[in-house]
């Protein structure tokens, strides 16, 4: 593991890691909902709207099951847009972000790393 310091992102990169974070959470919520249906018995009576249709059954608890990942990571786009600028605000004020992680890239060998010994100062 490499410890780097973070001390700008591009929007870009953000709305990434936003989107990442947004769809996961999202795969999470929507497996917990499919699940809780399915063994609470009410699969067979959910109901939802695919444009002006409406769906009964499984069919309804499998696009809610990809739905809610969709919609959690638009709401990521938009929680993005949102924070970036008070995300590198508090990068600013911090003078940077320590993060621990398998980086790789074209400039991996420019990334400065940081000693264990330099964090457990107090």
């Amino acid at each position: 593991m490499t410890r780097v310091k973070v001390k700008y992102l591009k929007i870009s990169s953000y709305l990434k890691l936003c989107v990442g974070a947004g769809v996961s959470i999202g795969i999470l919520d929507g497996a917990i909902r499919f699940l809780l249906l399915l063994v609470m018995g009410q699969l067979s009576t959910s109901k939802a709207l695919l444009f002006s249709m409406q769906v009964k059954g499984w069919l309804a608890g499998i696009l809610q099951l990809l739905s809610v990942p969709l919609l959690y990571g638009v709401g990521a786009v938009l929680f993005g847009c949102v924070f970036y600028f008070p995300f590198m605000y508090y990068l600013k004020c911090k003078k940077g972000l320590v993060i621990e992680g398998v980086f790789e890239g074209e400039h991996y060998g420019d990334i400065p790393k940081y000693s264990t010994s330099h964090f457990h100062r107090c």
